[in-house]
């Protein structure tokens, strides 16, 4: 089992009770957003494990965490922690190459603020995941509007909402299933938030 509260450097891989056979990579708390109702505003980790990281893990760390943690009966890896893993977008596409060549019946899936295009600007990202072997994405609408984005989101870099939105059209060029999840919360239309979904091709989820 992954790394449990009472380890000081935090948990690399984790699980959730309701998804007995999917593992999630934590690998960074790094964000460019600081929204207002993430869960590290008010814990350091969830369901028993401790996912405020000391430090960044190794590429080398997380692959052996992954092979430590894997049993026959998992379905799917997400990369998925108390940070965005594109910060560290060289080793979510390192390590996911390395995960579909060494597990490859497993499913690989990117939770994603959707701003890595954005950050990365001289790259494809989209298609780099793609290449890489991910096989689904989901992205963090979160709101139905820019001026919504910028109060609950608190992006630190301009421009996000329109990239998030930018980000889940390019993914469809790529990816059968990109989602947008919004949380449940006062303020928010998820009317509204699901129809933006719809046309852009995406499934929606309330998270």
């Amino acid at each position: 089992m992954g790394e449990k509260l009472n380890d000081y450097k935090g948990s690399i891989t984790y699980r959730y009770g309701l998804c007995p056979n999917t593992i999630y990579l934590n690998i960074t708390n790094r964000c460019t957003n600081n929204c207002i109702f993430c869960i590290k505003t008010y814990s350091s980790g969830l369901q028993g494990y401790r996912l405020t990281l000391d430090k960044e893990p190794t590429l080398q760390k997380i692959w052996e965490s992954i092979k430590k943690e894997v049993k026959k009966s998992d379905r799917e890896i997400v990369w998925c922690g108390f940070g965005e893993p594109t910060i560290r977008l060289d080793i979510v596409l390192n390590l996911t190459k390395r995960i579909k060549k060494e597990y490859p019946l497993i499913k690989v899936r990117l939770n994603t603020d959707g701003l890595a295009q954005l950050r990365n600007k001289n790259m494809q990202v989209a298609k780099e995941l793609k290449d890489a072997g991910i096989d689904s994405v989901s992205i963090s609408l979160n709101t139905e509007s820019s001026e919504k984005y910028e109060e609950i989101c608190r992006p630190s870099i301009s421009k996000a909402y329109q990239s998030v939105l930018d980000f889940a059209r390019d993914c469809r060029k790529y990816f059968s299933q990109v989602i947008l999840t919004v949380v449940r919360m006062e303020g928010i239309d998820i009317l509204q938030c699901e129809k933006i979904a719809v046309n852009l091709g995406c499934d929606f989820r309330i998270r």
